[in-house]
This record gives C-alpha cells, structure tokens and sequence, in this order.
C-alpha cells in the first residue's frame, strides 16, 4: 500500500485513505501516521505469512491446505479451462479443420519486450485494437470511418496497406517484407505479418 495508483493493493489502498481522511475530520486532535514497513521484520502477520509461503514452498502439497492467493486460484482455475477447452474442441476437430496447439507459447521477441509495446502487438494481431472498425463494434465510436484520410471503414490493414496518412512507414515495412520474404503487401495479411520474426517482425 505504498499508493493508491493502480497495482496490486490498490482498492486497499484506497479504503484506508478514506478511513483515515474521515477520522482526521471527526477527530482533529490526534495525529494519524502512514509508514512504510520494510520486508516482514516485527510484523507477527507477515512473518506467519513469510512461514507458511516456505513451507509451502518447501514441501510439495502443503499448499493446498494454506491459506491461497486470489492469483493463486485464479492461475489454477485458468488451468481447469484449458484442460476442459482442449477436450471440447478435441471431440469437435478432425484432420481437416483447426485443431489447438499443443502450447500456449508466446513468440519469444513479443515475450522479451515491455508489456506496454506486448499488448499493443497482439491488440493488433487479434484485430482488438485501437481502430476504426473496432471502436464502433465495441460502441466506442459512433462511425467506423478512418479519421486520417476519412475512408469509410478504418481497420489495420488499412492502416498498414493504405491509408495516405503513414505511406512513409508503409513504404519502409513492405520494403523490408519483400526483401525479407520475396512477397509484396498484396500477398499479405497483417495477422500472418505480425507473428514473423526478422526484419518485418520488427514493425
């Protein structure tokens, strides 16, 4: 609870500044102090929770009869899904259609680089980003016209093949795709241009 900006603890927080704010005007003769605690020392608390997380650690299936985390649960429920989601769709598949891969292994240049520029890479590739088409789907835009160039329909490959707007940096990407792979933008997706690696992964 170091602040009240958005992160683990916040809605924590949050609570106790408004407790505090509250006991400060109804009681303005005492002090009200917040401090910072390092680590676990003299805190009976988190020196039991210290305890038990090395316990837990140490002693394979002892965990299961502590106290668990919300991540925790949440991580063990995302598990059962995956589980259940490959049984549904192995049962509805055959050779000919899409079957689920084996991993759910990201691609290593996406995985190594800030989650700020992560997430806007696979915004991109899902097609969930911050587009015309998408922000009038989601009623987040009343009309789904490129407000670059006014196209009546803004999507990424728009953005990516034609809109006057970035020709310098269409310019530059296809350049790069072609000498790269031998194939110009027409022969492209943007879906299938993202995952690649090398210079065109680099866009």
């Amino acid at each position: 609870m170091a602040s009240d900006e958005p992160g683990p603890g916040q809605q924590y927080a949050i609570q106790a500044r408004k407790h505090i704010a509250t006991l400060r005007r109804a009681r303005p003769d005492i002090t009200i102090e917040i401090r910072w605690c390092p680590a676990h020392k003299g805190i009976a608390g988190n020196e039991k929770a210290d305890e038990w997380a090395k316990e837990a650690a140490g002693r394979p299936g002892t965990h299961r009869r502590l106290p668990r985390s919300l991540a925790n649960l949440k991580r063990e429920i995302s598990e059962k899904k995956w589980v259940e989601a490959r049984q549904w769709a192995g049962g509805r598949t055959s050779k000919t259609k899409y079957r689920m891969p084996r991993s759910q292994k990201p691609d290593s240049a996406v995985a190594g680089s800030s989650k700020r520029l992560a997430s806007r890479f696979y915004q991109i590739k899902t097609g969930h980003c911050l587009a015309g088409q998408y922000l009038n789907w989601t009623k987040n835009r009343s009309t789904p016209q490129c407000w670059w160039c006014r196209y009546r329909t803004q999507t990424r490959a728009h953005l990516f093949k034609e809109c006057p707007e970035w020709k310098p940096q269409q310019k530059i990407l296809w350049a790069e795709v072609k000498k790269e792979t031998g194939r110009w933008k027409g022969r492209w997706k943007v879906r299938d241009l993202l995952p690649m690696g090398g210079a065109a992964g680099r866009y």
